[in-house]
This record gives C-alpha cells, sequence and structure tokens, in this order.
C-alpha cells in the first residue's frame, strides 16, 4: 500500500527530534521551554515570564493531536512517517545536533537518528540534515557534519563521513 502512495520528493518537511515527556523521557523537553518574551519592553512587561507547564500549557503555537509526545516513542515516530507520506511530502529535513551535542532546551538526540532514518526507509522517505549557525565548527571553519545523512541500497541506515 505504501508503495502505491504518489510521494513528490520536492516537498521537504522540518523534522525535529528533540521532544521529551515524563513517561519516556523522565522529564519535559522542548514542552516546557522559556516563554519567550515580546521585543518591546513595554508591551513585554504586561505578559507572563516563566515557563511554559505541560501538559496543558506548552511551548507550541498548535497541540499536538499525539499530545506532548516524546520523541524516543517508537509509536509516535511510525505516527509521524505515517503522517508525513500522507501529507505526499517525500523529504525530511532532520534537525539534530552532532554527537554530545543539543539546543539550550534539550539534550543530545543523535541516538534517534538510526530510528528515524530507518522508519523514513519504511514509508519511502528520504532524509537530510538541517545544519544552523550553532553548529559550525568554527576552528575548522566548516560544518561539524561534512556529509549527508542516507539509507544504504540495503535499506540500513548510515552517516556518510
Amino acid at each position: 500500500l505504501l508503495s502505491l502512495r504518489t510521494i513528490f520528493y520536492d516537498v521537504h518537511i522540518f523534522y525535529s527530534v528533540w521532544y521529551g515527556n515524563p513517561s519516556m523521557d523522565g522529564k519535559y523537553m522542548h514542552w516546557d521551554h522559556v516563554l519567550v518574551p515580546h521585543w518591546d519592553p513595554k508591551i513585554a512587561a504586561s505578559y507572563p515570564k516563566g515557563r511554559h507547564m505541560p501538559p496543558e500549557d506548552i511551548g507550541s503555537s498548535f497541540y499536538p493531536e499525539l499530545g506532548p509526545y516524546s520523541s524516543r516513542d517508537p509509536d509516535v515516530l511510525e505516527s509521524h512517517m505515517e503522517q508525513i507520506g500522507a501529507a505526499a511530502a517525500g523529504v525530511l529535513v532532520l534537525s539534530w545536533y552532532p554527537p554530545g551535542l543539543a539546543d539550550d532546551n534539550g539534550e543530545p538526540t543523535e541516538d534517534l537518528v538510526p530510528s528515524v532514518l530507518d522508519a523514513a526507509h519504511r514509508h519511502n522517505l528520504k532524509v537530510r540534515n538541517r545544519q544552523t549557525e550553532r553548529q559550525t565548527d568554527t576552528t575548522s571553519r566548516g560544518p561539524l557534519f561534512r556529509n549527508s545523512i542516507c539509507v544504504t541500497s540495503d535499506g540500513r541506515s548510515t552517516l556518510e563521513t
């Protein structure tokens, strides 16, 4: 059935694996980030300060159908891949940091990359990495990872190095 679906490989979807919840991760990650203040201090003074308080108040403009999920939940990952395929998008642009690094609101997630690659492969999706300027190695004047994520011909997921 998946092979009969039309997928457009010129349609890309940004995908992040930094979300966590107490049942899978022992705590909320990214759902509870700091409330972003308004850029005008006079206006900012009239808004609350602090952090989001999941599960009802999350750091997102939209409440996910799956609730404040964990990116480590294999059922969530499978559901996401199914939803992306159903939307006919063909490429995941995966936000992740090189080994041992993370953004200010989470923890390292490099151990999730193989699961994402395998799930994407099962749904005929391609994956590429997304790199921000914070993920740049200034000592060598180049990216911390220079090559792309790929899936080999036998279906195994790898990082080309």
